[in-house]
């Protein structure tokens, strides 16, 4: 990966984090309840504190590659990076509810919400951590989700922009939503009933983020559809391949004390490479993946097994190459785009599309 687009993400992370922290510093200043004040500055600090910050980069970069030069000279740089937050909002509110449901300790190597907010609680039992815990993490992100449309309805962007925007944001956070829904249903269900399809519709929880990243940037861009639709498109992909990549790492990626390699297998998560080895498996290995996926009493030794079938029914290599021709259709959306990008935000999405790929969830 070029030395140069690692710099530049980092600097755009800074940046937004600035945005994040002016946002969430007028919000706590504007808040008359003590305890939600408080609530506010625990969520401040939890979202700055990790995270790479790629969909508000995509979409500002949406917004310079399709804008005109009117447009960017009448909207500050500071116009553009603020709204961004908007759908970063969007993304963690859709992590918080994620880890909780897995049961998930960390996150970016750093504690997960419901467990980060628990601990703040110092004054309560350990029951009574766990109910907060709970139920202020379903709560606040329903809060923080709302904070992103707030932001767009609050943007410098005219009403005409804001409107679609905030339909395009509804929208996004439907999909995410009915997949992340989607996905606990299909943990009850028997996996010889789900197949590469019913994975797709899952993925949508990542695809969703990417497509409306780009779209909401597209809009306050002023993007003609020949140029939103294909992007879109492009980004929807990029999404799923975001997901067949997490769900490699998910259990073969690099050991860490924090990040437990065992949990997708345990939780009995739809990942591509469940779907895949089962339809390939004998029916001894039926047997082995019916018992352990989803039992979180589940040794070492079993998920070990697990793994072993993800490599013999060659799950693993079919989900490399159709992360692969995802690419090529990538590549191919981002050409349809007309009239097309200024040089350098083809350059963005062609290095975005190599960083997701390569980088690794640890």
């Amino acid at each position: 990966m070029e030395k140069e687009f690692l710099e530049y993400l980092d600097s755009e992370k800074k940046i937004i984090n600035s945005s994040i922290q002016k946002y969430f510093q007028q919000a706590i200043q504007e808040e008359e309840e003590p305890f939600l004040r408080e609530f506010l500055s625990f969520g401040q600090y939890f979202i700055v504190q990790g995270g790479r910050r790629l969909l508000p980069i995509s979409l500002k970069n949406t917004f310079m590659g399709l804008s005109s030069e009117r447009d960017v000279l009448e909207y500050s740089s500071e116009a553009i990076y603020s709204v961004s937050v908007s759908i970063e909002m969007l993304h963690i509110s859709n992590l918080m509810i994620d880890d909780l449901i897995d049961k998930e300790e960390y996150r970016r190597g750093e504690k997960t919400f419901h467990r980060f907010i628990s601990e703040k609680m110092t004054h309560l039992n350990k029951l009574e951590l766990e109910e907060y815990g709970v139920s202020s993490t379903i709560y606040g992100a329903n809060i923080i989700s709302l904070m992103g449309a707030q932001i767009i309805k609050n943007s410098k962007f005219s009403s005409e922009k804001k409107e679609k925007a905030l339909a395009l944001y509804l929208s996004g956070m439907l999909g995410m939503t009915r997949a992340h829904l989607l996905e606990e249903y299909y943990k009850q269900v028997p996996l010889e009933k789900i197949n590469l399809e019913n994975y797709l519709i899952l993925a949508d929880k990542r695809a969703k983020q990417m497509e409306t990243a780009v779209g909401l940037g597209a809009v306050f861009g002023n993007a003609r559809k020949s140029q939103m639709e294909p992007l879109m498109q492009a980004m929807n992909k990029i999404g799923i391949i975001s997901q067949i990549v997490n769900d490699i790492d998910g259990s073969f990626g690099k050991k860490s004390n924090k990040k437990s390699l065992d949990s997708d297998i345990k939780s009995g998560q739809s990942t591509i490479l469940t779907v895949v080895a089962y339809q390939s498996a004998d029916n001894k290995q039926k047997k082995t993946l019916n018992r352990v996926l989803g039992n979180r009493n589940a040794s070492s030794e079993e998920i070990e097994s697990v793994r072993d079938i993800f490599k013999k029914t060659e799950a693993v290599n079919f989900a490399q190459i159709y992360s692969n021709n995802l690419k090529n259709d990538v590549y191919r959306n981002l050409q349809q785009v007309y009239p097309g990008f200024r040089k350098e935000i083809m350059d963005f999405y062609t290095l975005l599309l190599g960083y997701i790929t390569e980088y690794k969830v640890y």
